[in-house]
């Protein structure tokens, strides 16, 4: 992509909501995906500069991709809602879920949330923008973009360079770009906002992954035909779900929920050390208790889903989208997955204390009605004690924090 050219005299793209927020674009139009740049004015205040920002920066923005993807780009605006700050800044994700039910409601592909407050960072001192591909929308914040900010002199042109840039790295990652090595090209890891400056580049390998991932990442179809709608999208989508599970990896996840861990691993405990669990293991089938492990990994997958997803949503007019159904299933699918591997550590580390530490002549004298010192026995108790275990810390992980979590589950990275 060459260097931008000067911003052109045109007046800037009016906001658009339609009747209700609703808009879809025509069929067999000849820009059918459109992106969405919505302006948040969390804090209620009337900005004309920051609002000038954006309008300039969706310009460029437009004039940068539009003919290279064959989208539209469209400038929308969101008042309010009024958000409490944390520390001094704003939490990305109260954005991201606005952002899932205004794109819908909008009409739009993908939406670029643009904010003029600070967001908050899980592990960085702030962030500029969060790309959230399973949602198809990102934040981005101007409040460090101008030259102002850091104490040199105003500056409006190289904000405006600052932003186009975050929105097309951001928009980038919704399309599942990877960094670049290059610090002259929009999708280079940079580390600081200086850095913004000379990311003004597509490679055309990059621009051929973005116009073969479009229609692949737009996920723009909707339905009143709910459960038809849903197995269809699944079958259709799958390998995005796929990736969306493996980008946000249950191992990664586990490390998320120190209260659930707690709160199983007491169970684990009390349980390992009493004597009728050792009834089970002597007496149960095994059969019952690989069913009874199925019913405890989906009743806490059940359990977590509730308090960590953002949930399902329908446009006004009863239709679900198809971006909805792939947001909820790989979710779902993803807590599904990191429950079982919980599982699967319990029960392996139950297993092992009992062929390692635990005395055998308990292992003859506890049960009423057998000897549990066959494998097998030891096998089942394992099962059995792993199941109550993850059951138990499933409702102990409700109060693990609900930003942590969904910032695995739907956040690609903090930028």
């Amino acid at each position: 992509m060459p260097d931008r050219p000067a911003l052109a005299p045109s007046p800037p793209p009016a906001p658009r909501a339609g009747r209700g927020g609703s808009r879809r674009p025509a069929a067999g139009a000849g820009r059918d995906y459109v992106i969405g740049v919505m302006t948040m004015d969390v804090e209620g205040k009337d900005s004309a500069p920051f609002r000038r920002l954006v309008e300039a920066a969706t310009r460029a923005l437009d004039r940068d991709i539009s003919q290279a993807l064959g989208v539209r780009v469209d400038l929308l605006a969101f008042e309010g809602p009024h958000l409490t700050p944390a520390a001094g800044a704003y939490a990305p994700l109260d954005f991201l879920q606005i952002g899932m039910t205004e794109k819908l409601e909008r009409g739009v592909h993908f939406l670029l949330i643009v904010t003029e407050v600070d967001l908050a960072a899980s592990t960085l001192s702030y962030t500029l923008a969060l790309p959230s591909q399973l949602t198809n929308v990102g934040v981005v914040s101007t409040k460090r973009l101008a030259p102002s900010f850091w104490g040199d002199d105003p500056d409006e042109g190289l904000a405006e360079r600052r932003l186009t840039s975050l929105l097309l790295h951001t928009f980038g990652h919704l399309l599942n770009l990877n960094h670049a090595p290059s610090p002259t090209n929009v999708m280079y890891d940079f580390a600081g906002v200086d850095d913004l400056d000379g990311m003004d580049s597509f490679t055309e390998s990059q621009r051929a992954h973005m116009r073969r991932a479009l229609p692949r990442e737009a996920h723009e179809r909707t339905s009143t035909h709910r459960v038809r709608f849903t197995l269809e999208t699944l079958v259709r989508d799958w390998r995005s779900i796929a990736a969306a599970v493996a980008r946000a990896n249950p191992f990664r996840l586990v490390t998320r929920l120190p209260t659930m861990i707690t709160a199983a691993l007491s169970v684990l405990i009390l349980l390992f050390f009493t004597p009728d669990m050792w009834d089970v293991a002597s007496t149960v089938e095994l059969y019952q208790l690989v069913a009874f492990s199925v019913v405890a990994v989906a009743g806490s997958t059940i359990v977590l889903y509730r308090a960590f997803a953002f949930g399902g949503v329908l446009g006004r007019g009863r239709r679900l989208a198809e971006s909805t159904v792939v947001t909820s299933a790989a979710t779902a699918l993803c807590l599904a997955l990191t429950m079982a591997l919980l599982f699967a550590i319990f029960a392996g580390s139950t297993y092992l204390g009992v062929v390692t530490v635990f005395p055998r002549k308990l292992m003859e004298t506890w049960p009423t009605v057998d000897p549990a010192v066959r494998p097998i026995d030891h096998v089942k108790l394992s099962l059995f004690v792993a199941a109550l275990g993850v059951l138990a810390g499933s409702l102990g992980g409700r109060a693990d924090s609900a930003d942590l979590v969904r910032g695995v589950l739907f956040v690609d990275e903090e930028t």
